[in-house]
């Protein structure tokens, strides 16, 4: 039985099947996380799966045996939205709402933390993997978040994102739209940054993606890297 949502306050960004019910999402990664995430093996290491929004990437880890935690947005007010653009706080509820019911149709054990992603590495611990799936687009700095994620990675970050390609450090700046999404960045920009953060860039691979909301395939970067070096730390005043 296919479905939109469960109950009109839940929203779901992923597709999901659950025991007794499919249902349809903004984005359908159903059969293709490997993929998503470079092929990297999650059995046994602890994953911080960023901007977890319905919690699609954080279970799917789970099912593999990892330990995952999930964090998100502790408030709508934290979108980053456009000038004159109104803040959804129904939406925000009914997403957040979306996770509680997939944890606990699946018997999910993920912990999730929501907070500030500018201050994440104040809140939660490190992990041997962080997963940042596809939010870089939606924020306004894009390069602290990456920051905040190197500094709650211990071992491997993967990134699955929109990208350039070309190792040029460059980007497109999209002013917030559509769906605020501020910048489209490369390649290049994302292996010199983790570069200055102590990781080395191990894999590239790119592959379309099923946007239901738009009705479209779109092409994806999956990103390997593993740290090669400590993370410099902001000397103390």
């Amino acid at each position: 039985m296919l479905i939109e949502n469960p109950q009109p306050n839940q929203r779901f960004y992923h597709s999901f099947d659950f025991p007794d019910r499919t249902v349809s999402g903004d984005w359908d990664l159903r059969g293709r996380f490997d993929e998503y995430i470079g092929q990297v093996q999650v059995r046994g290491r602890t994953l911080l799966d960023v901007g977890a929004a319905s919690g699609f990437l954080s279970f799917e880890a789970e099912k593999r045996g990892a330990h995952v935690t999930s964090f998100d947005a502790d408030s709508a007010d934290r979108w980053q939205l456009g000038p004159g653009e109104c803040i959804d706080y129904a939406y925000y509820e009914a997403m957040r709402n979306s996770y509680s019911y997939a944890h606990a149709a699946l018997r999910s054990g993920a912990r999730a933390i929501y907070g500030n992603v500018y201050s994440m590495a104040d809140a939660v611990e490190p992990h041997d993997i962080v997963l940042i799936g596809q939010i870089l687009v939606h924020l306004r700095d894009p390069i602290a978040a990456i920051e905040q994620s190197a500094r709650c990675a211990k071992q491997t970050i993967i990134i699955a994102e929109g990208m350039m390609d070309t190792e040029e450090p460059t980007a497109i700046f999209t002013a917030g739209r559509p769906g605020y999404s501020w910048w489209y960045m490369s390649r290049g920009i994302y292996r010199q940054w983790l570069a200055r953060l102590g990781f080395e860039v191990k894999a590239f691979s790119e592959a379309k993606y099923r946007c239901v909301v738009r009705d479209e395939d779109i092409a994806i970067c999956s990103l390997v890297a593993e740290r090669v070096a400590p993370t410099p730390q902001r000397p103390t005043p």
